[in-house]
């Protein structure tokens, strides 16, 4: 797994969408202050807070995992942690220390879009989580607003119009929630059309992996190291069988010429 900076992966395409998140999460914990608990809007945007703080927890491991000094980033972003607690909503506040650092970082760097270029996927990774959230987040508010009203509708609760918002993000449409109104049937072909784009953004991130030249490369240089290192075990071994015969010569010889010694002797001894 590739190590990041400790100060400057603050700045990685998964922390830049912590950053967008982050706004998003305090605007729906905030309106959830107006919002009686009785509502059916409340308990969907509960629901929609606790999904961004998986999201949350992904980042933060995925970064802790990533880092070169695990303590120090858990000393510098304990508060982040504390932050993604799901249910309890007033914690989500404290996610303005991660936007004001984030924020410091932005406006003292220039490299950003080569950091995005450099991690391609991360960064697709990271658009693919973002734009899901947000067809989640304002898909289902909006169904939930505009189909509830309606005498004919299905879509009642938060829970039908959550999931009326992931069967329609992915194309299943199994038909037991579906909109009525003129209005709602305009937003599912927007989420239809977004859904199959999200997809194929999934698509192209799988090929990408699979098909990576990089990888390629990789498999190429071990397999000519492990071809170099068979011709150099075989050299060693032909070094060493000529050592045992440059060893094995000077006592043959000698053999040989104590063999011609004795049979002069014995040729040349009286009868």
């Amino acid at each position: 797994m590739k190590k990041i900076d400790a100060v400057k992966h603050e700045l990685n395409p998964m922390s830049l969408m912590a950053l967008i998140l982050s706004f998003m999460s305090l605007a729906v914990v905030t309106s959830l202050i107006f919002i009686p608990q009785t509502d059916r809007v409340y308990t969907l945007f509960v629901g929609i807070d606790t999904f961004i703080c998986l999201l949350f927890w992904c980042q933060l491991l995925t970064d802790l995992a990533r880092s070169n000094s695990k303590i120090n980033y858990l000393k510098h972003h304990w508060p982040d942690f504390i932050a993604s607690i799901p249910v309890i909503e007033a914690l989500r506040f404290a996610r303005i220390v991660q936007i004001f650092r984030v924020i410091r970082l932005l406006r003292s760097s220039h490299h950003i879009i080569n950091n995005i270029r450099n991690n391609r996927r991360e960064a697709t990774v990271a658009t693919i989580f973002l734009l899901l959230t947000v067809l989640v987040t304002v898909g289902s508010a909006m169904i939930l607003m505009l189909e509830s009203n309606d005498p004919e509708s299905n879509i009642h609760s938060a829970g039908d119009a959550l999931w009326w918002v992931f069967v329609t993000i992915s194309t299943v449409g199994y038909g037991d929630h579906y909109p009525v109104t003129t209005l709602g049937k305009m937003l599912a072909a927007v989420i239809i059309l977004c859904g199959v784009g999200l997809f194929g953004m999934v698509a192209g991130l799988v090929s990408a992996i699979i098909s990576d030249p990089t990888k390629k490369k990789e498999l190429d240089a071990r397999r000519h190291e492990k071809e170099w290192q068979q011709m150099l075990d075989n050299q060693q071994r032909l070094l060493e069988r000529l050592a045992q015969l440059e060893q094995r010569l000077p006592r043959e010889e000698n053999e040989n010429a104590e063999r011609t010694k004795c049979s002069e002797k014995t040729t040349n001894a009286p009868q």
